[in-house]
């Protein structure tokens, strides 16, 4: 293991005999061939053919045509949604029976606002530099939400809104799934510590003025790596509170906070179940870092288990 001159890690395995088959992603058809995750050019959604109908009961309901040019997915989509409340997520007409691979499928909310935003989950290679098979294909997820400029026209009917060939374009910005971990249990069983590479604790002082007290705010920053399952993780904790003076007090961060990794708002996981769940806690007075890890493998016969 990698030391960090001052720092101590204290190992924490957790193993469990617990089956975890609703985590695991599905076998892939080897038949299929994805679009690659690389791509150039410029990523959208195309609304096509928009047609948007309001009743005097001031249900409006609406319909369009999605095409992806990044991932080769098109559908019609149909919604509804009443006076100023949002249609809520709602799945593409082809998607709403597709119970055997959420993974490729797209759902819209339509707000009071009109502002149309897209959700696509879909998936994509690697390429040929991704050496484990088992990475090769990930998990996208593209997001993106526009407002549309269209028309509004009374008929008899209600308000009508949109003409046939009407188009919109929506930037699309996609986040491909971090590299899963190895999913071999003989591996995980030989599995004895974790490296912590790049360690960096850090504290400074935020100023503040004649009216409000300055803090100081105290951060941790490095990466976990278990070379057992080969998963390389990015872990970070900031403290939530406001910090005592001078910034090098060891109370800046309370050893009983547990900090995961990696923080909150990243959304590389996709999805977040398959991924090991981890976390740790530090200890300034001794510089002490305490890690957690649960993650999942499969034995030789496919039984899974937590490990």
């Amino acid at each position: 293991m990698n030391r960090v001159p001052g720092l101590i890690a204290l190992l924490s395995w957790q193993c469990a005999a617990a089956a975890a088959s609703s985590i695991q992603t599905k076998r892939q058809n080897p038949n299929t061939v994805y679009l690659p995750c690389t791509q150039d050019g410029y990523k959208h959604f195309l609304i096509r053919n928009w047609h948007s109908t309001t009743y005097n009961n001031s249900t409006e309901v609406f319909s369009f045509e999605l095409q992806v040019n990044f991932s080769g997915y098109a559908a019609p989509c149909h919604g509804t949604r009443k006076g100023d409340d949002n249609s809520g997520w709602t799945l593409c007409d082809g998607d709403k029976d597709n119970t055997e691979d959420p993974r490729f499928a797209v759902s819209f909310d339509f707000s009071s606002n009109d502002y149309l935003g897209v959700n696509h989950t879909y998936i994509c290679d690697r390429g040929d530099t991704e050496t484990d098979p088992h990475n090769r294909l990930a998990n996208v997820l593209a997001t993106g939400d526009g407002r549309l400029q269209i028309g509004l026209v009374d008929t008899p009917e209600g308000h009508f809104t949109g003409t046939e060939g009407d188009n919109m374009t929506i930037a699309a910005y996609r986040e491909v799934a971090h590299r899963l971990p190895k999913a071999d249990c003989a591996a995980a069983y030989d599995f004895n510590e974790w490296e912590v590479r790049d360690f960096k604790f850090g504290a400074r002082v935020q100023a503040g003025n004649p009216w409000v007290i300055g803090t100081t705010v105290a951060s941790i920053d490095y990466d976990l790596y278990n070379g057992a399952i080969h998963y390389l993780i990015n872990c970070q904790g900031v403290n939530n509170s406001i910090a005592v003076f001078p910034y090098y007090n060891p109370d800046l961060i309370n050893p009983k906070t547990r900090f995961p990794c990696p923080i909150n708002y990243r959304d590389d996981l996709i999805p977040p179940e398959a991924y090991p769940k981890t976390g740790f806690k530090f200890d300034r007075r001794s510089n002490e870092v305490s890690i957690e890890q649960q993650w999942d493998c499969e034995d030789d016969d496919g039984n899974e288990y937590l490990k």
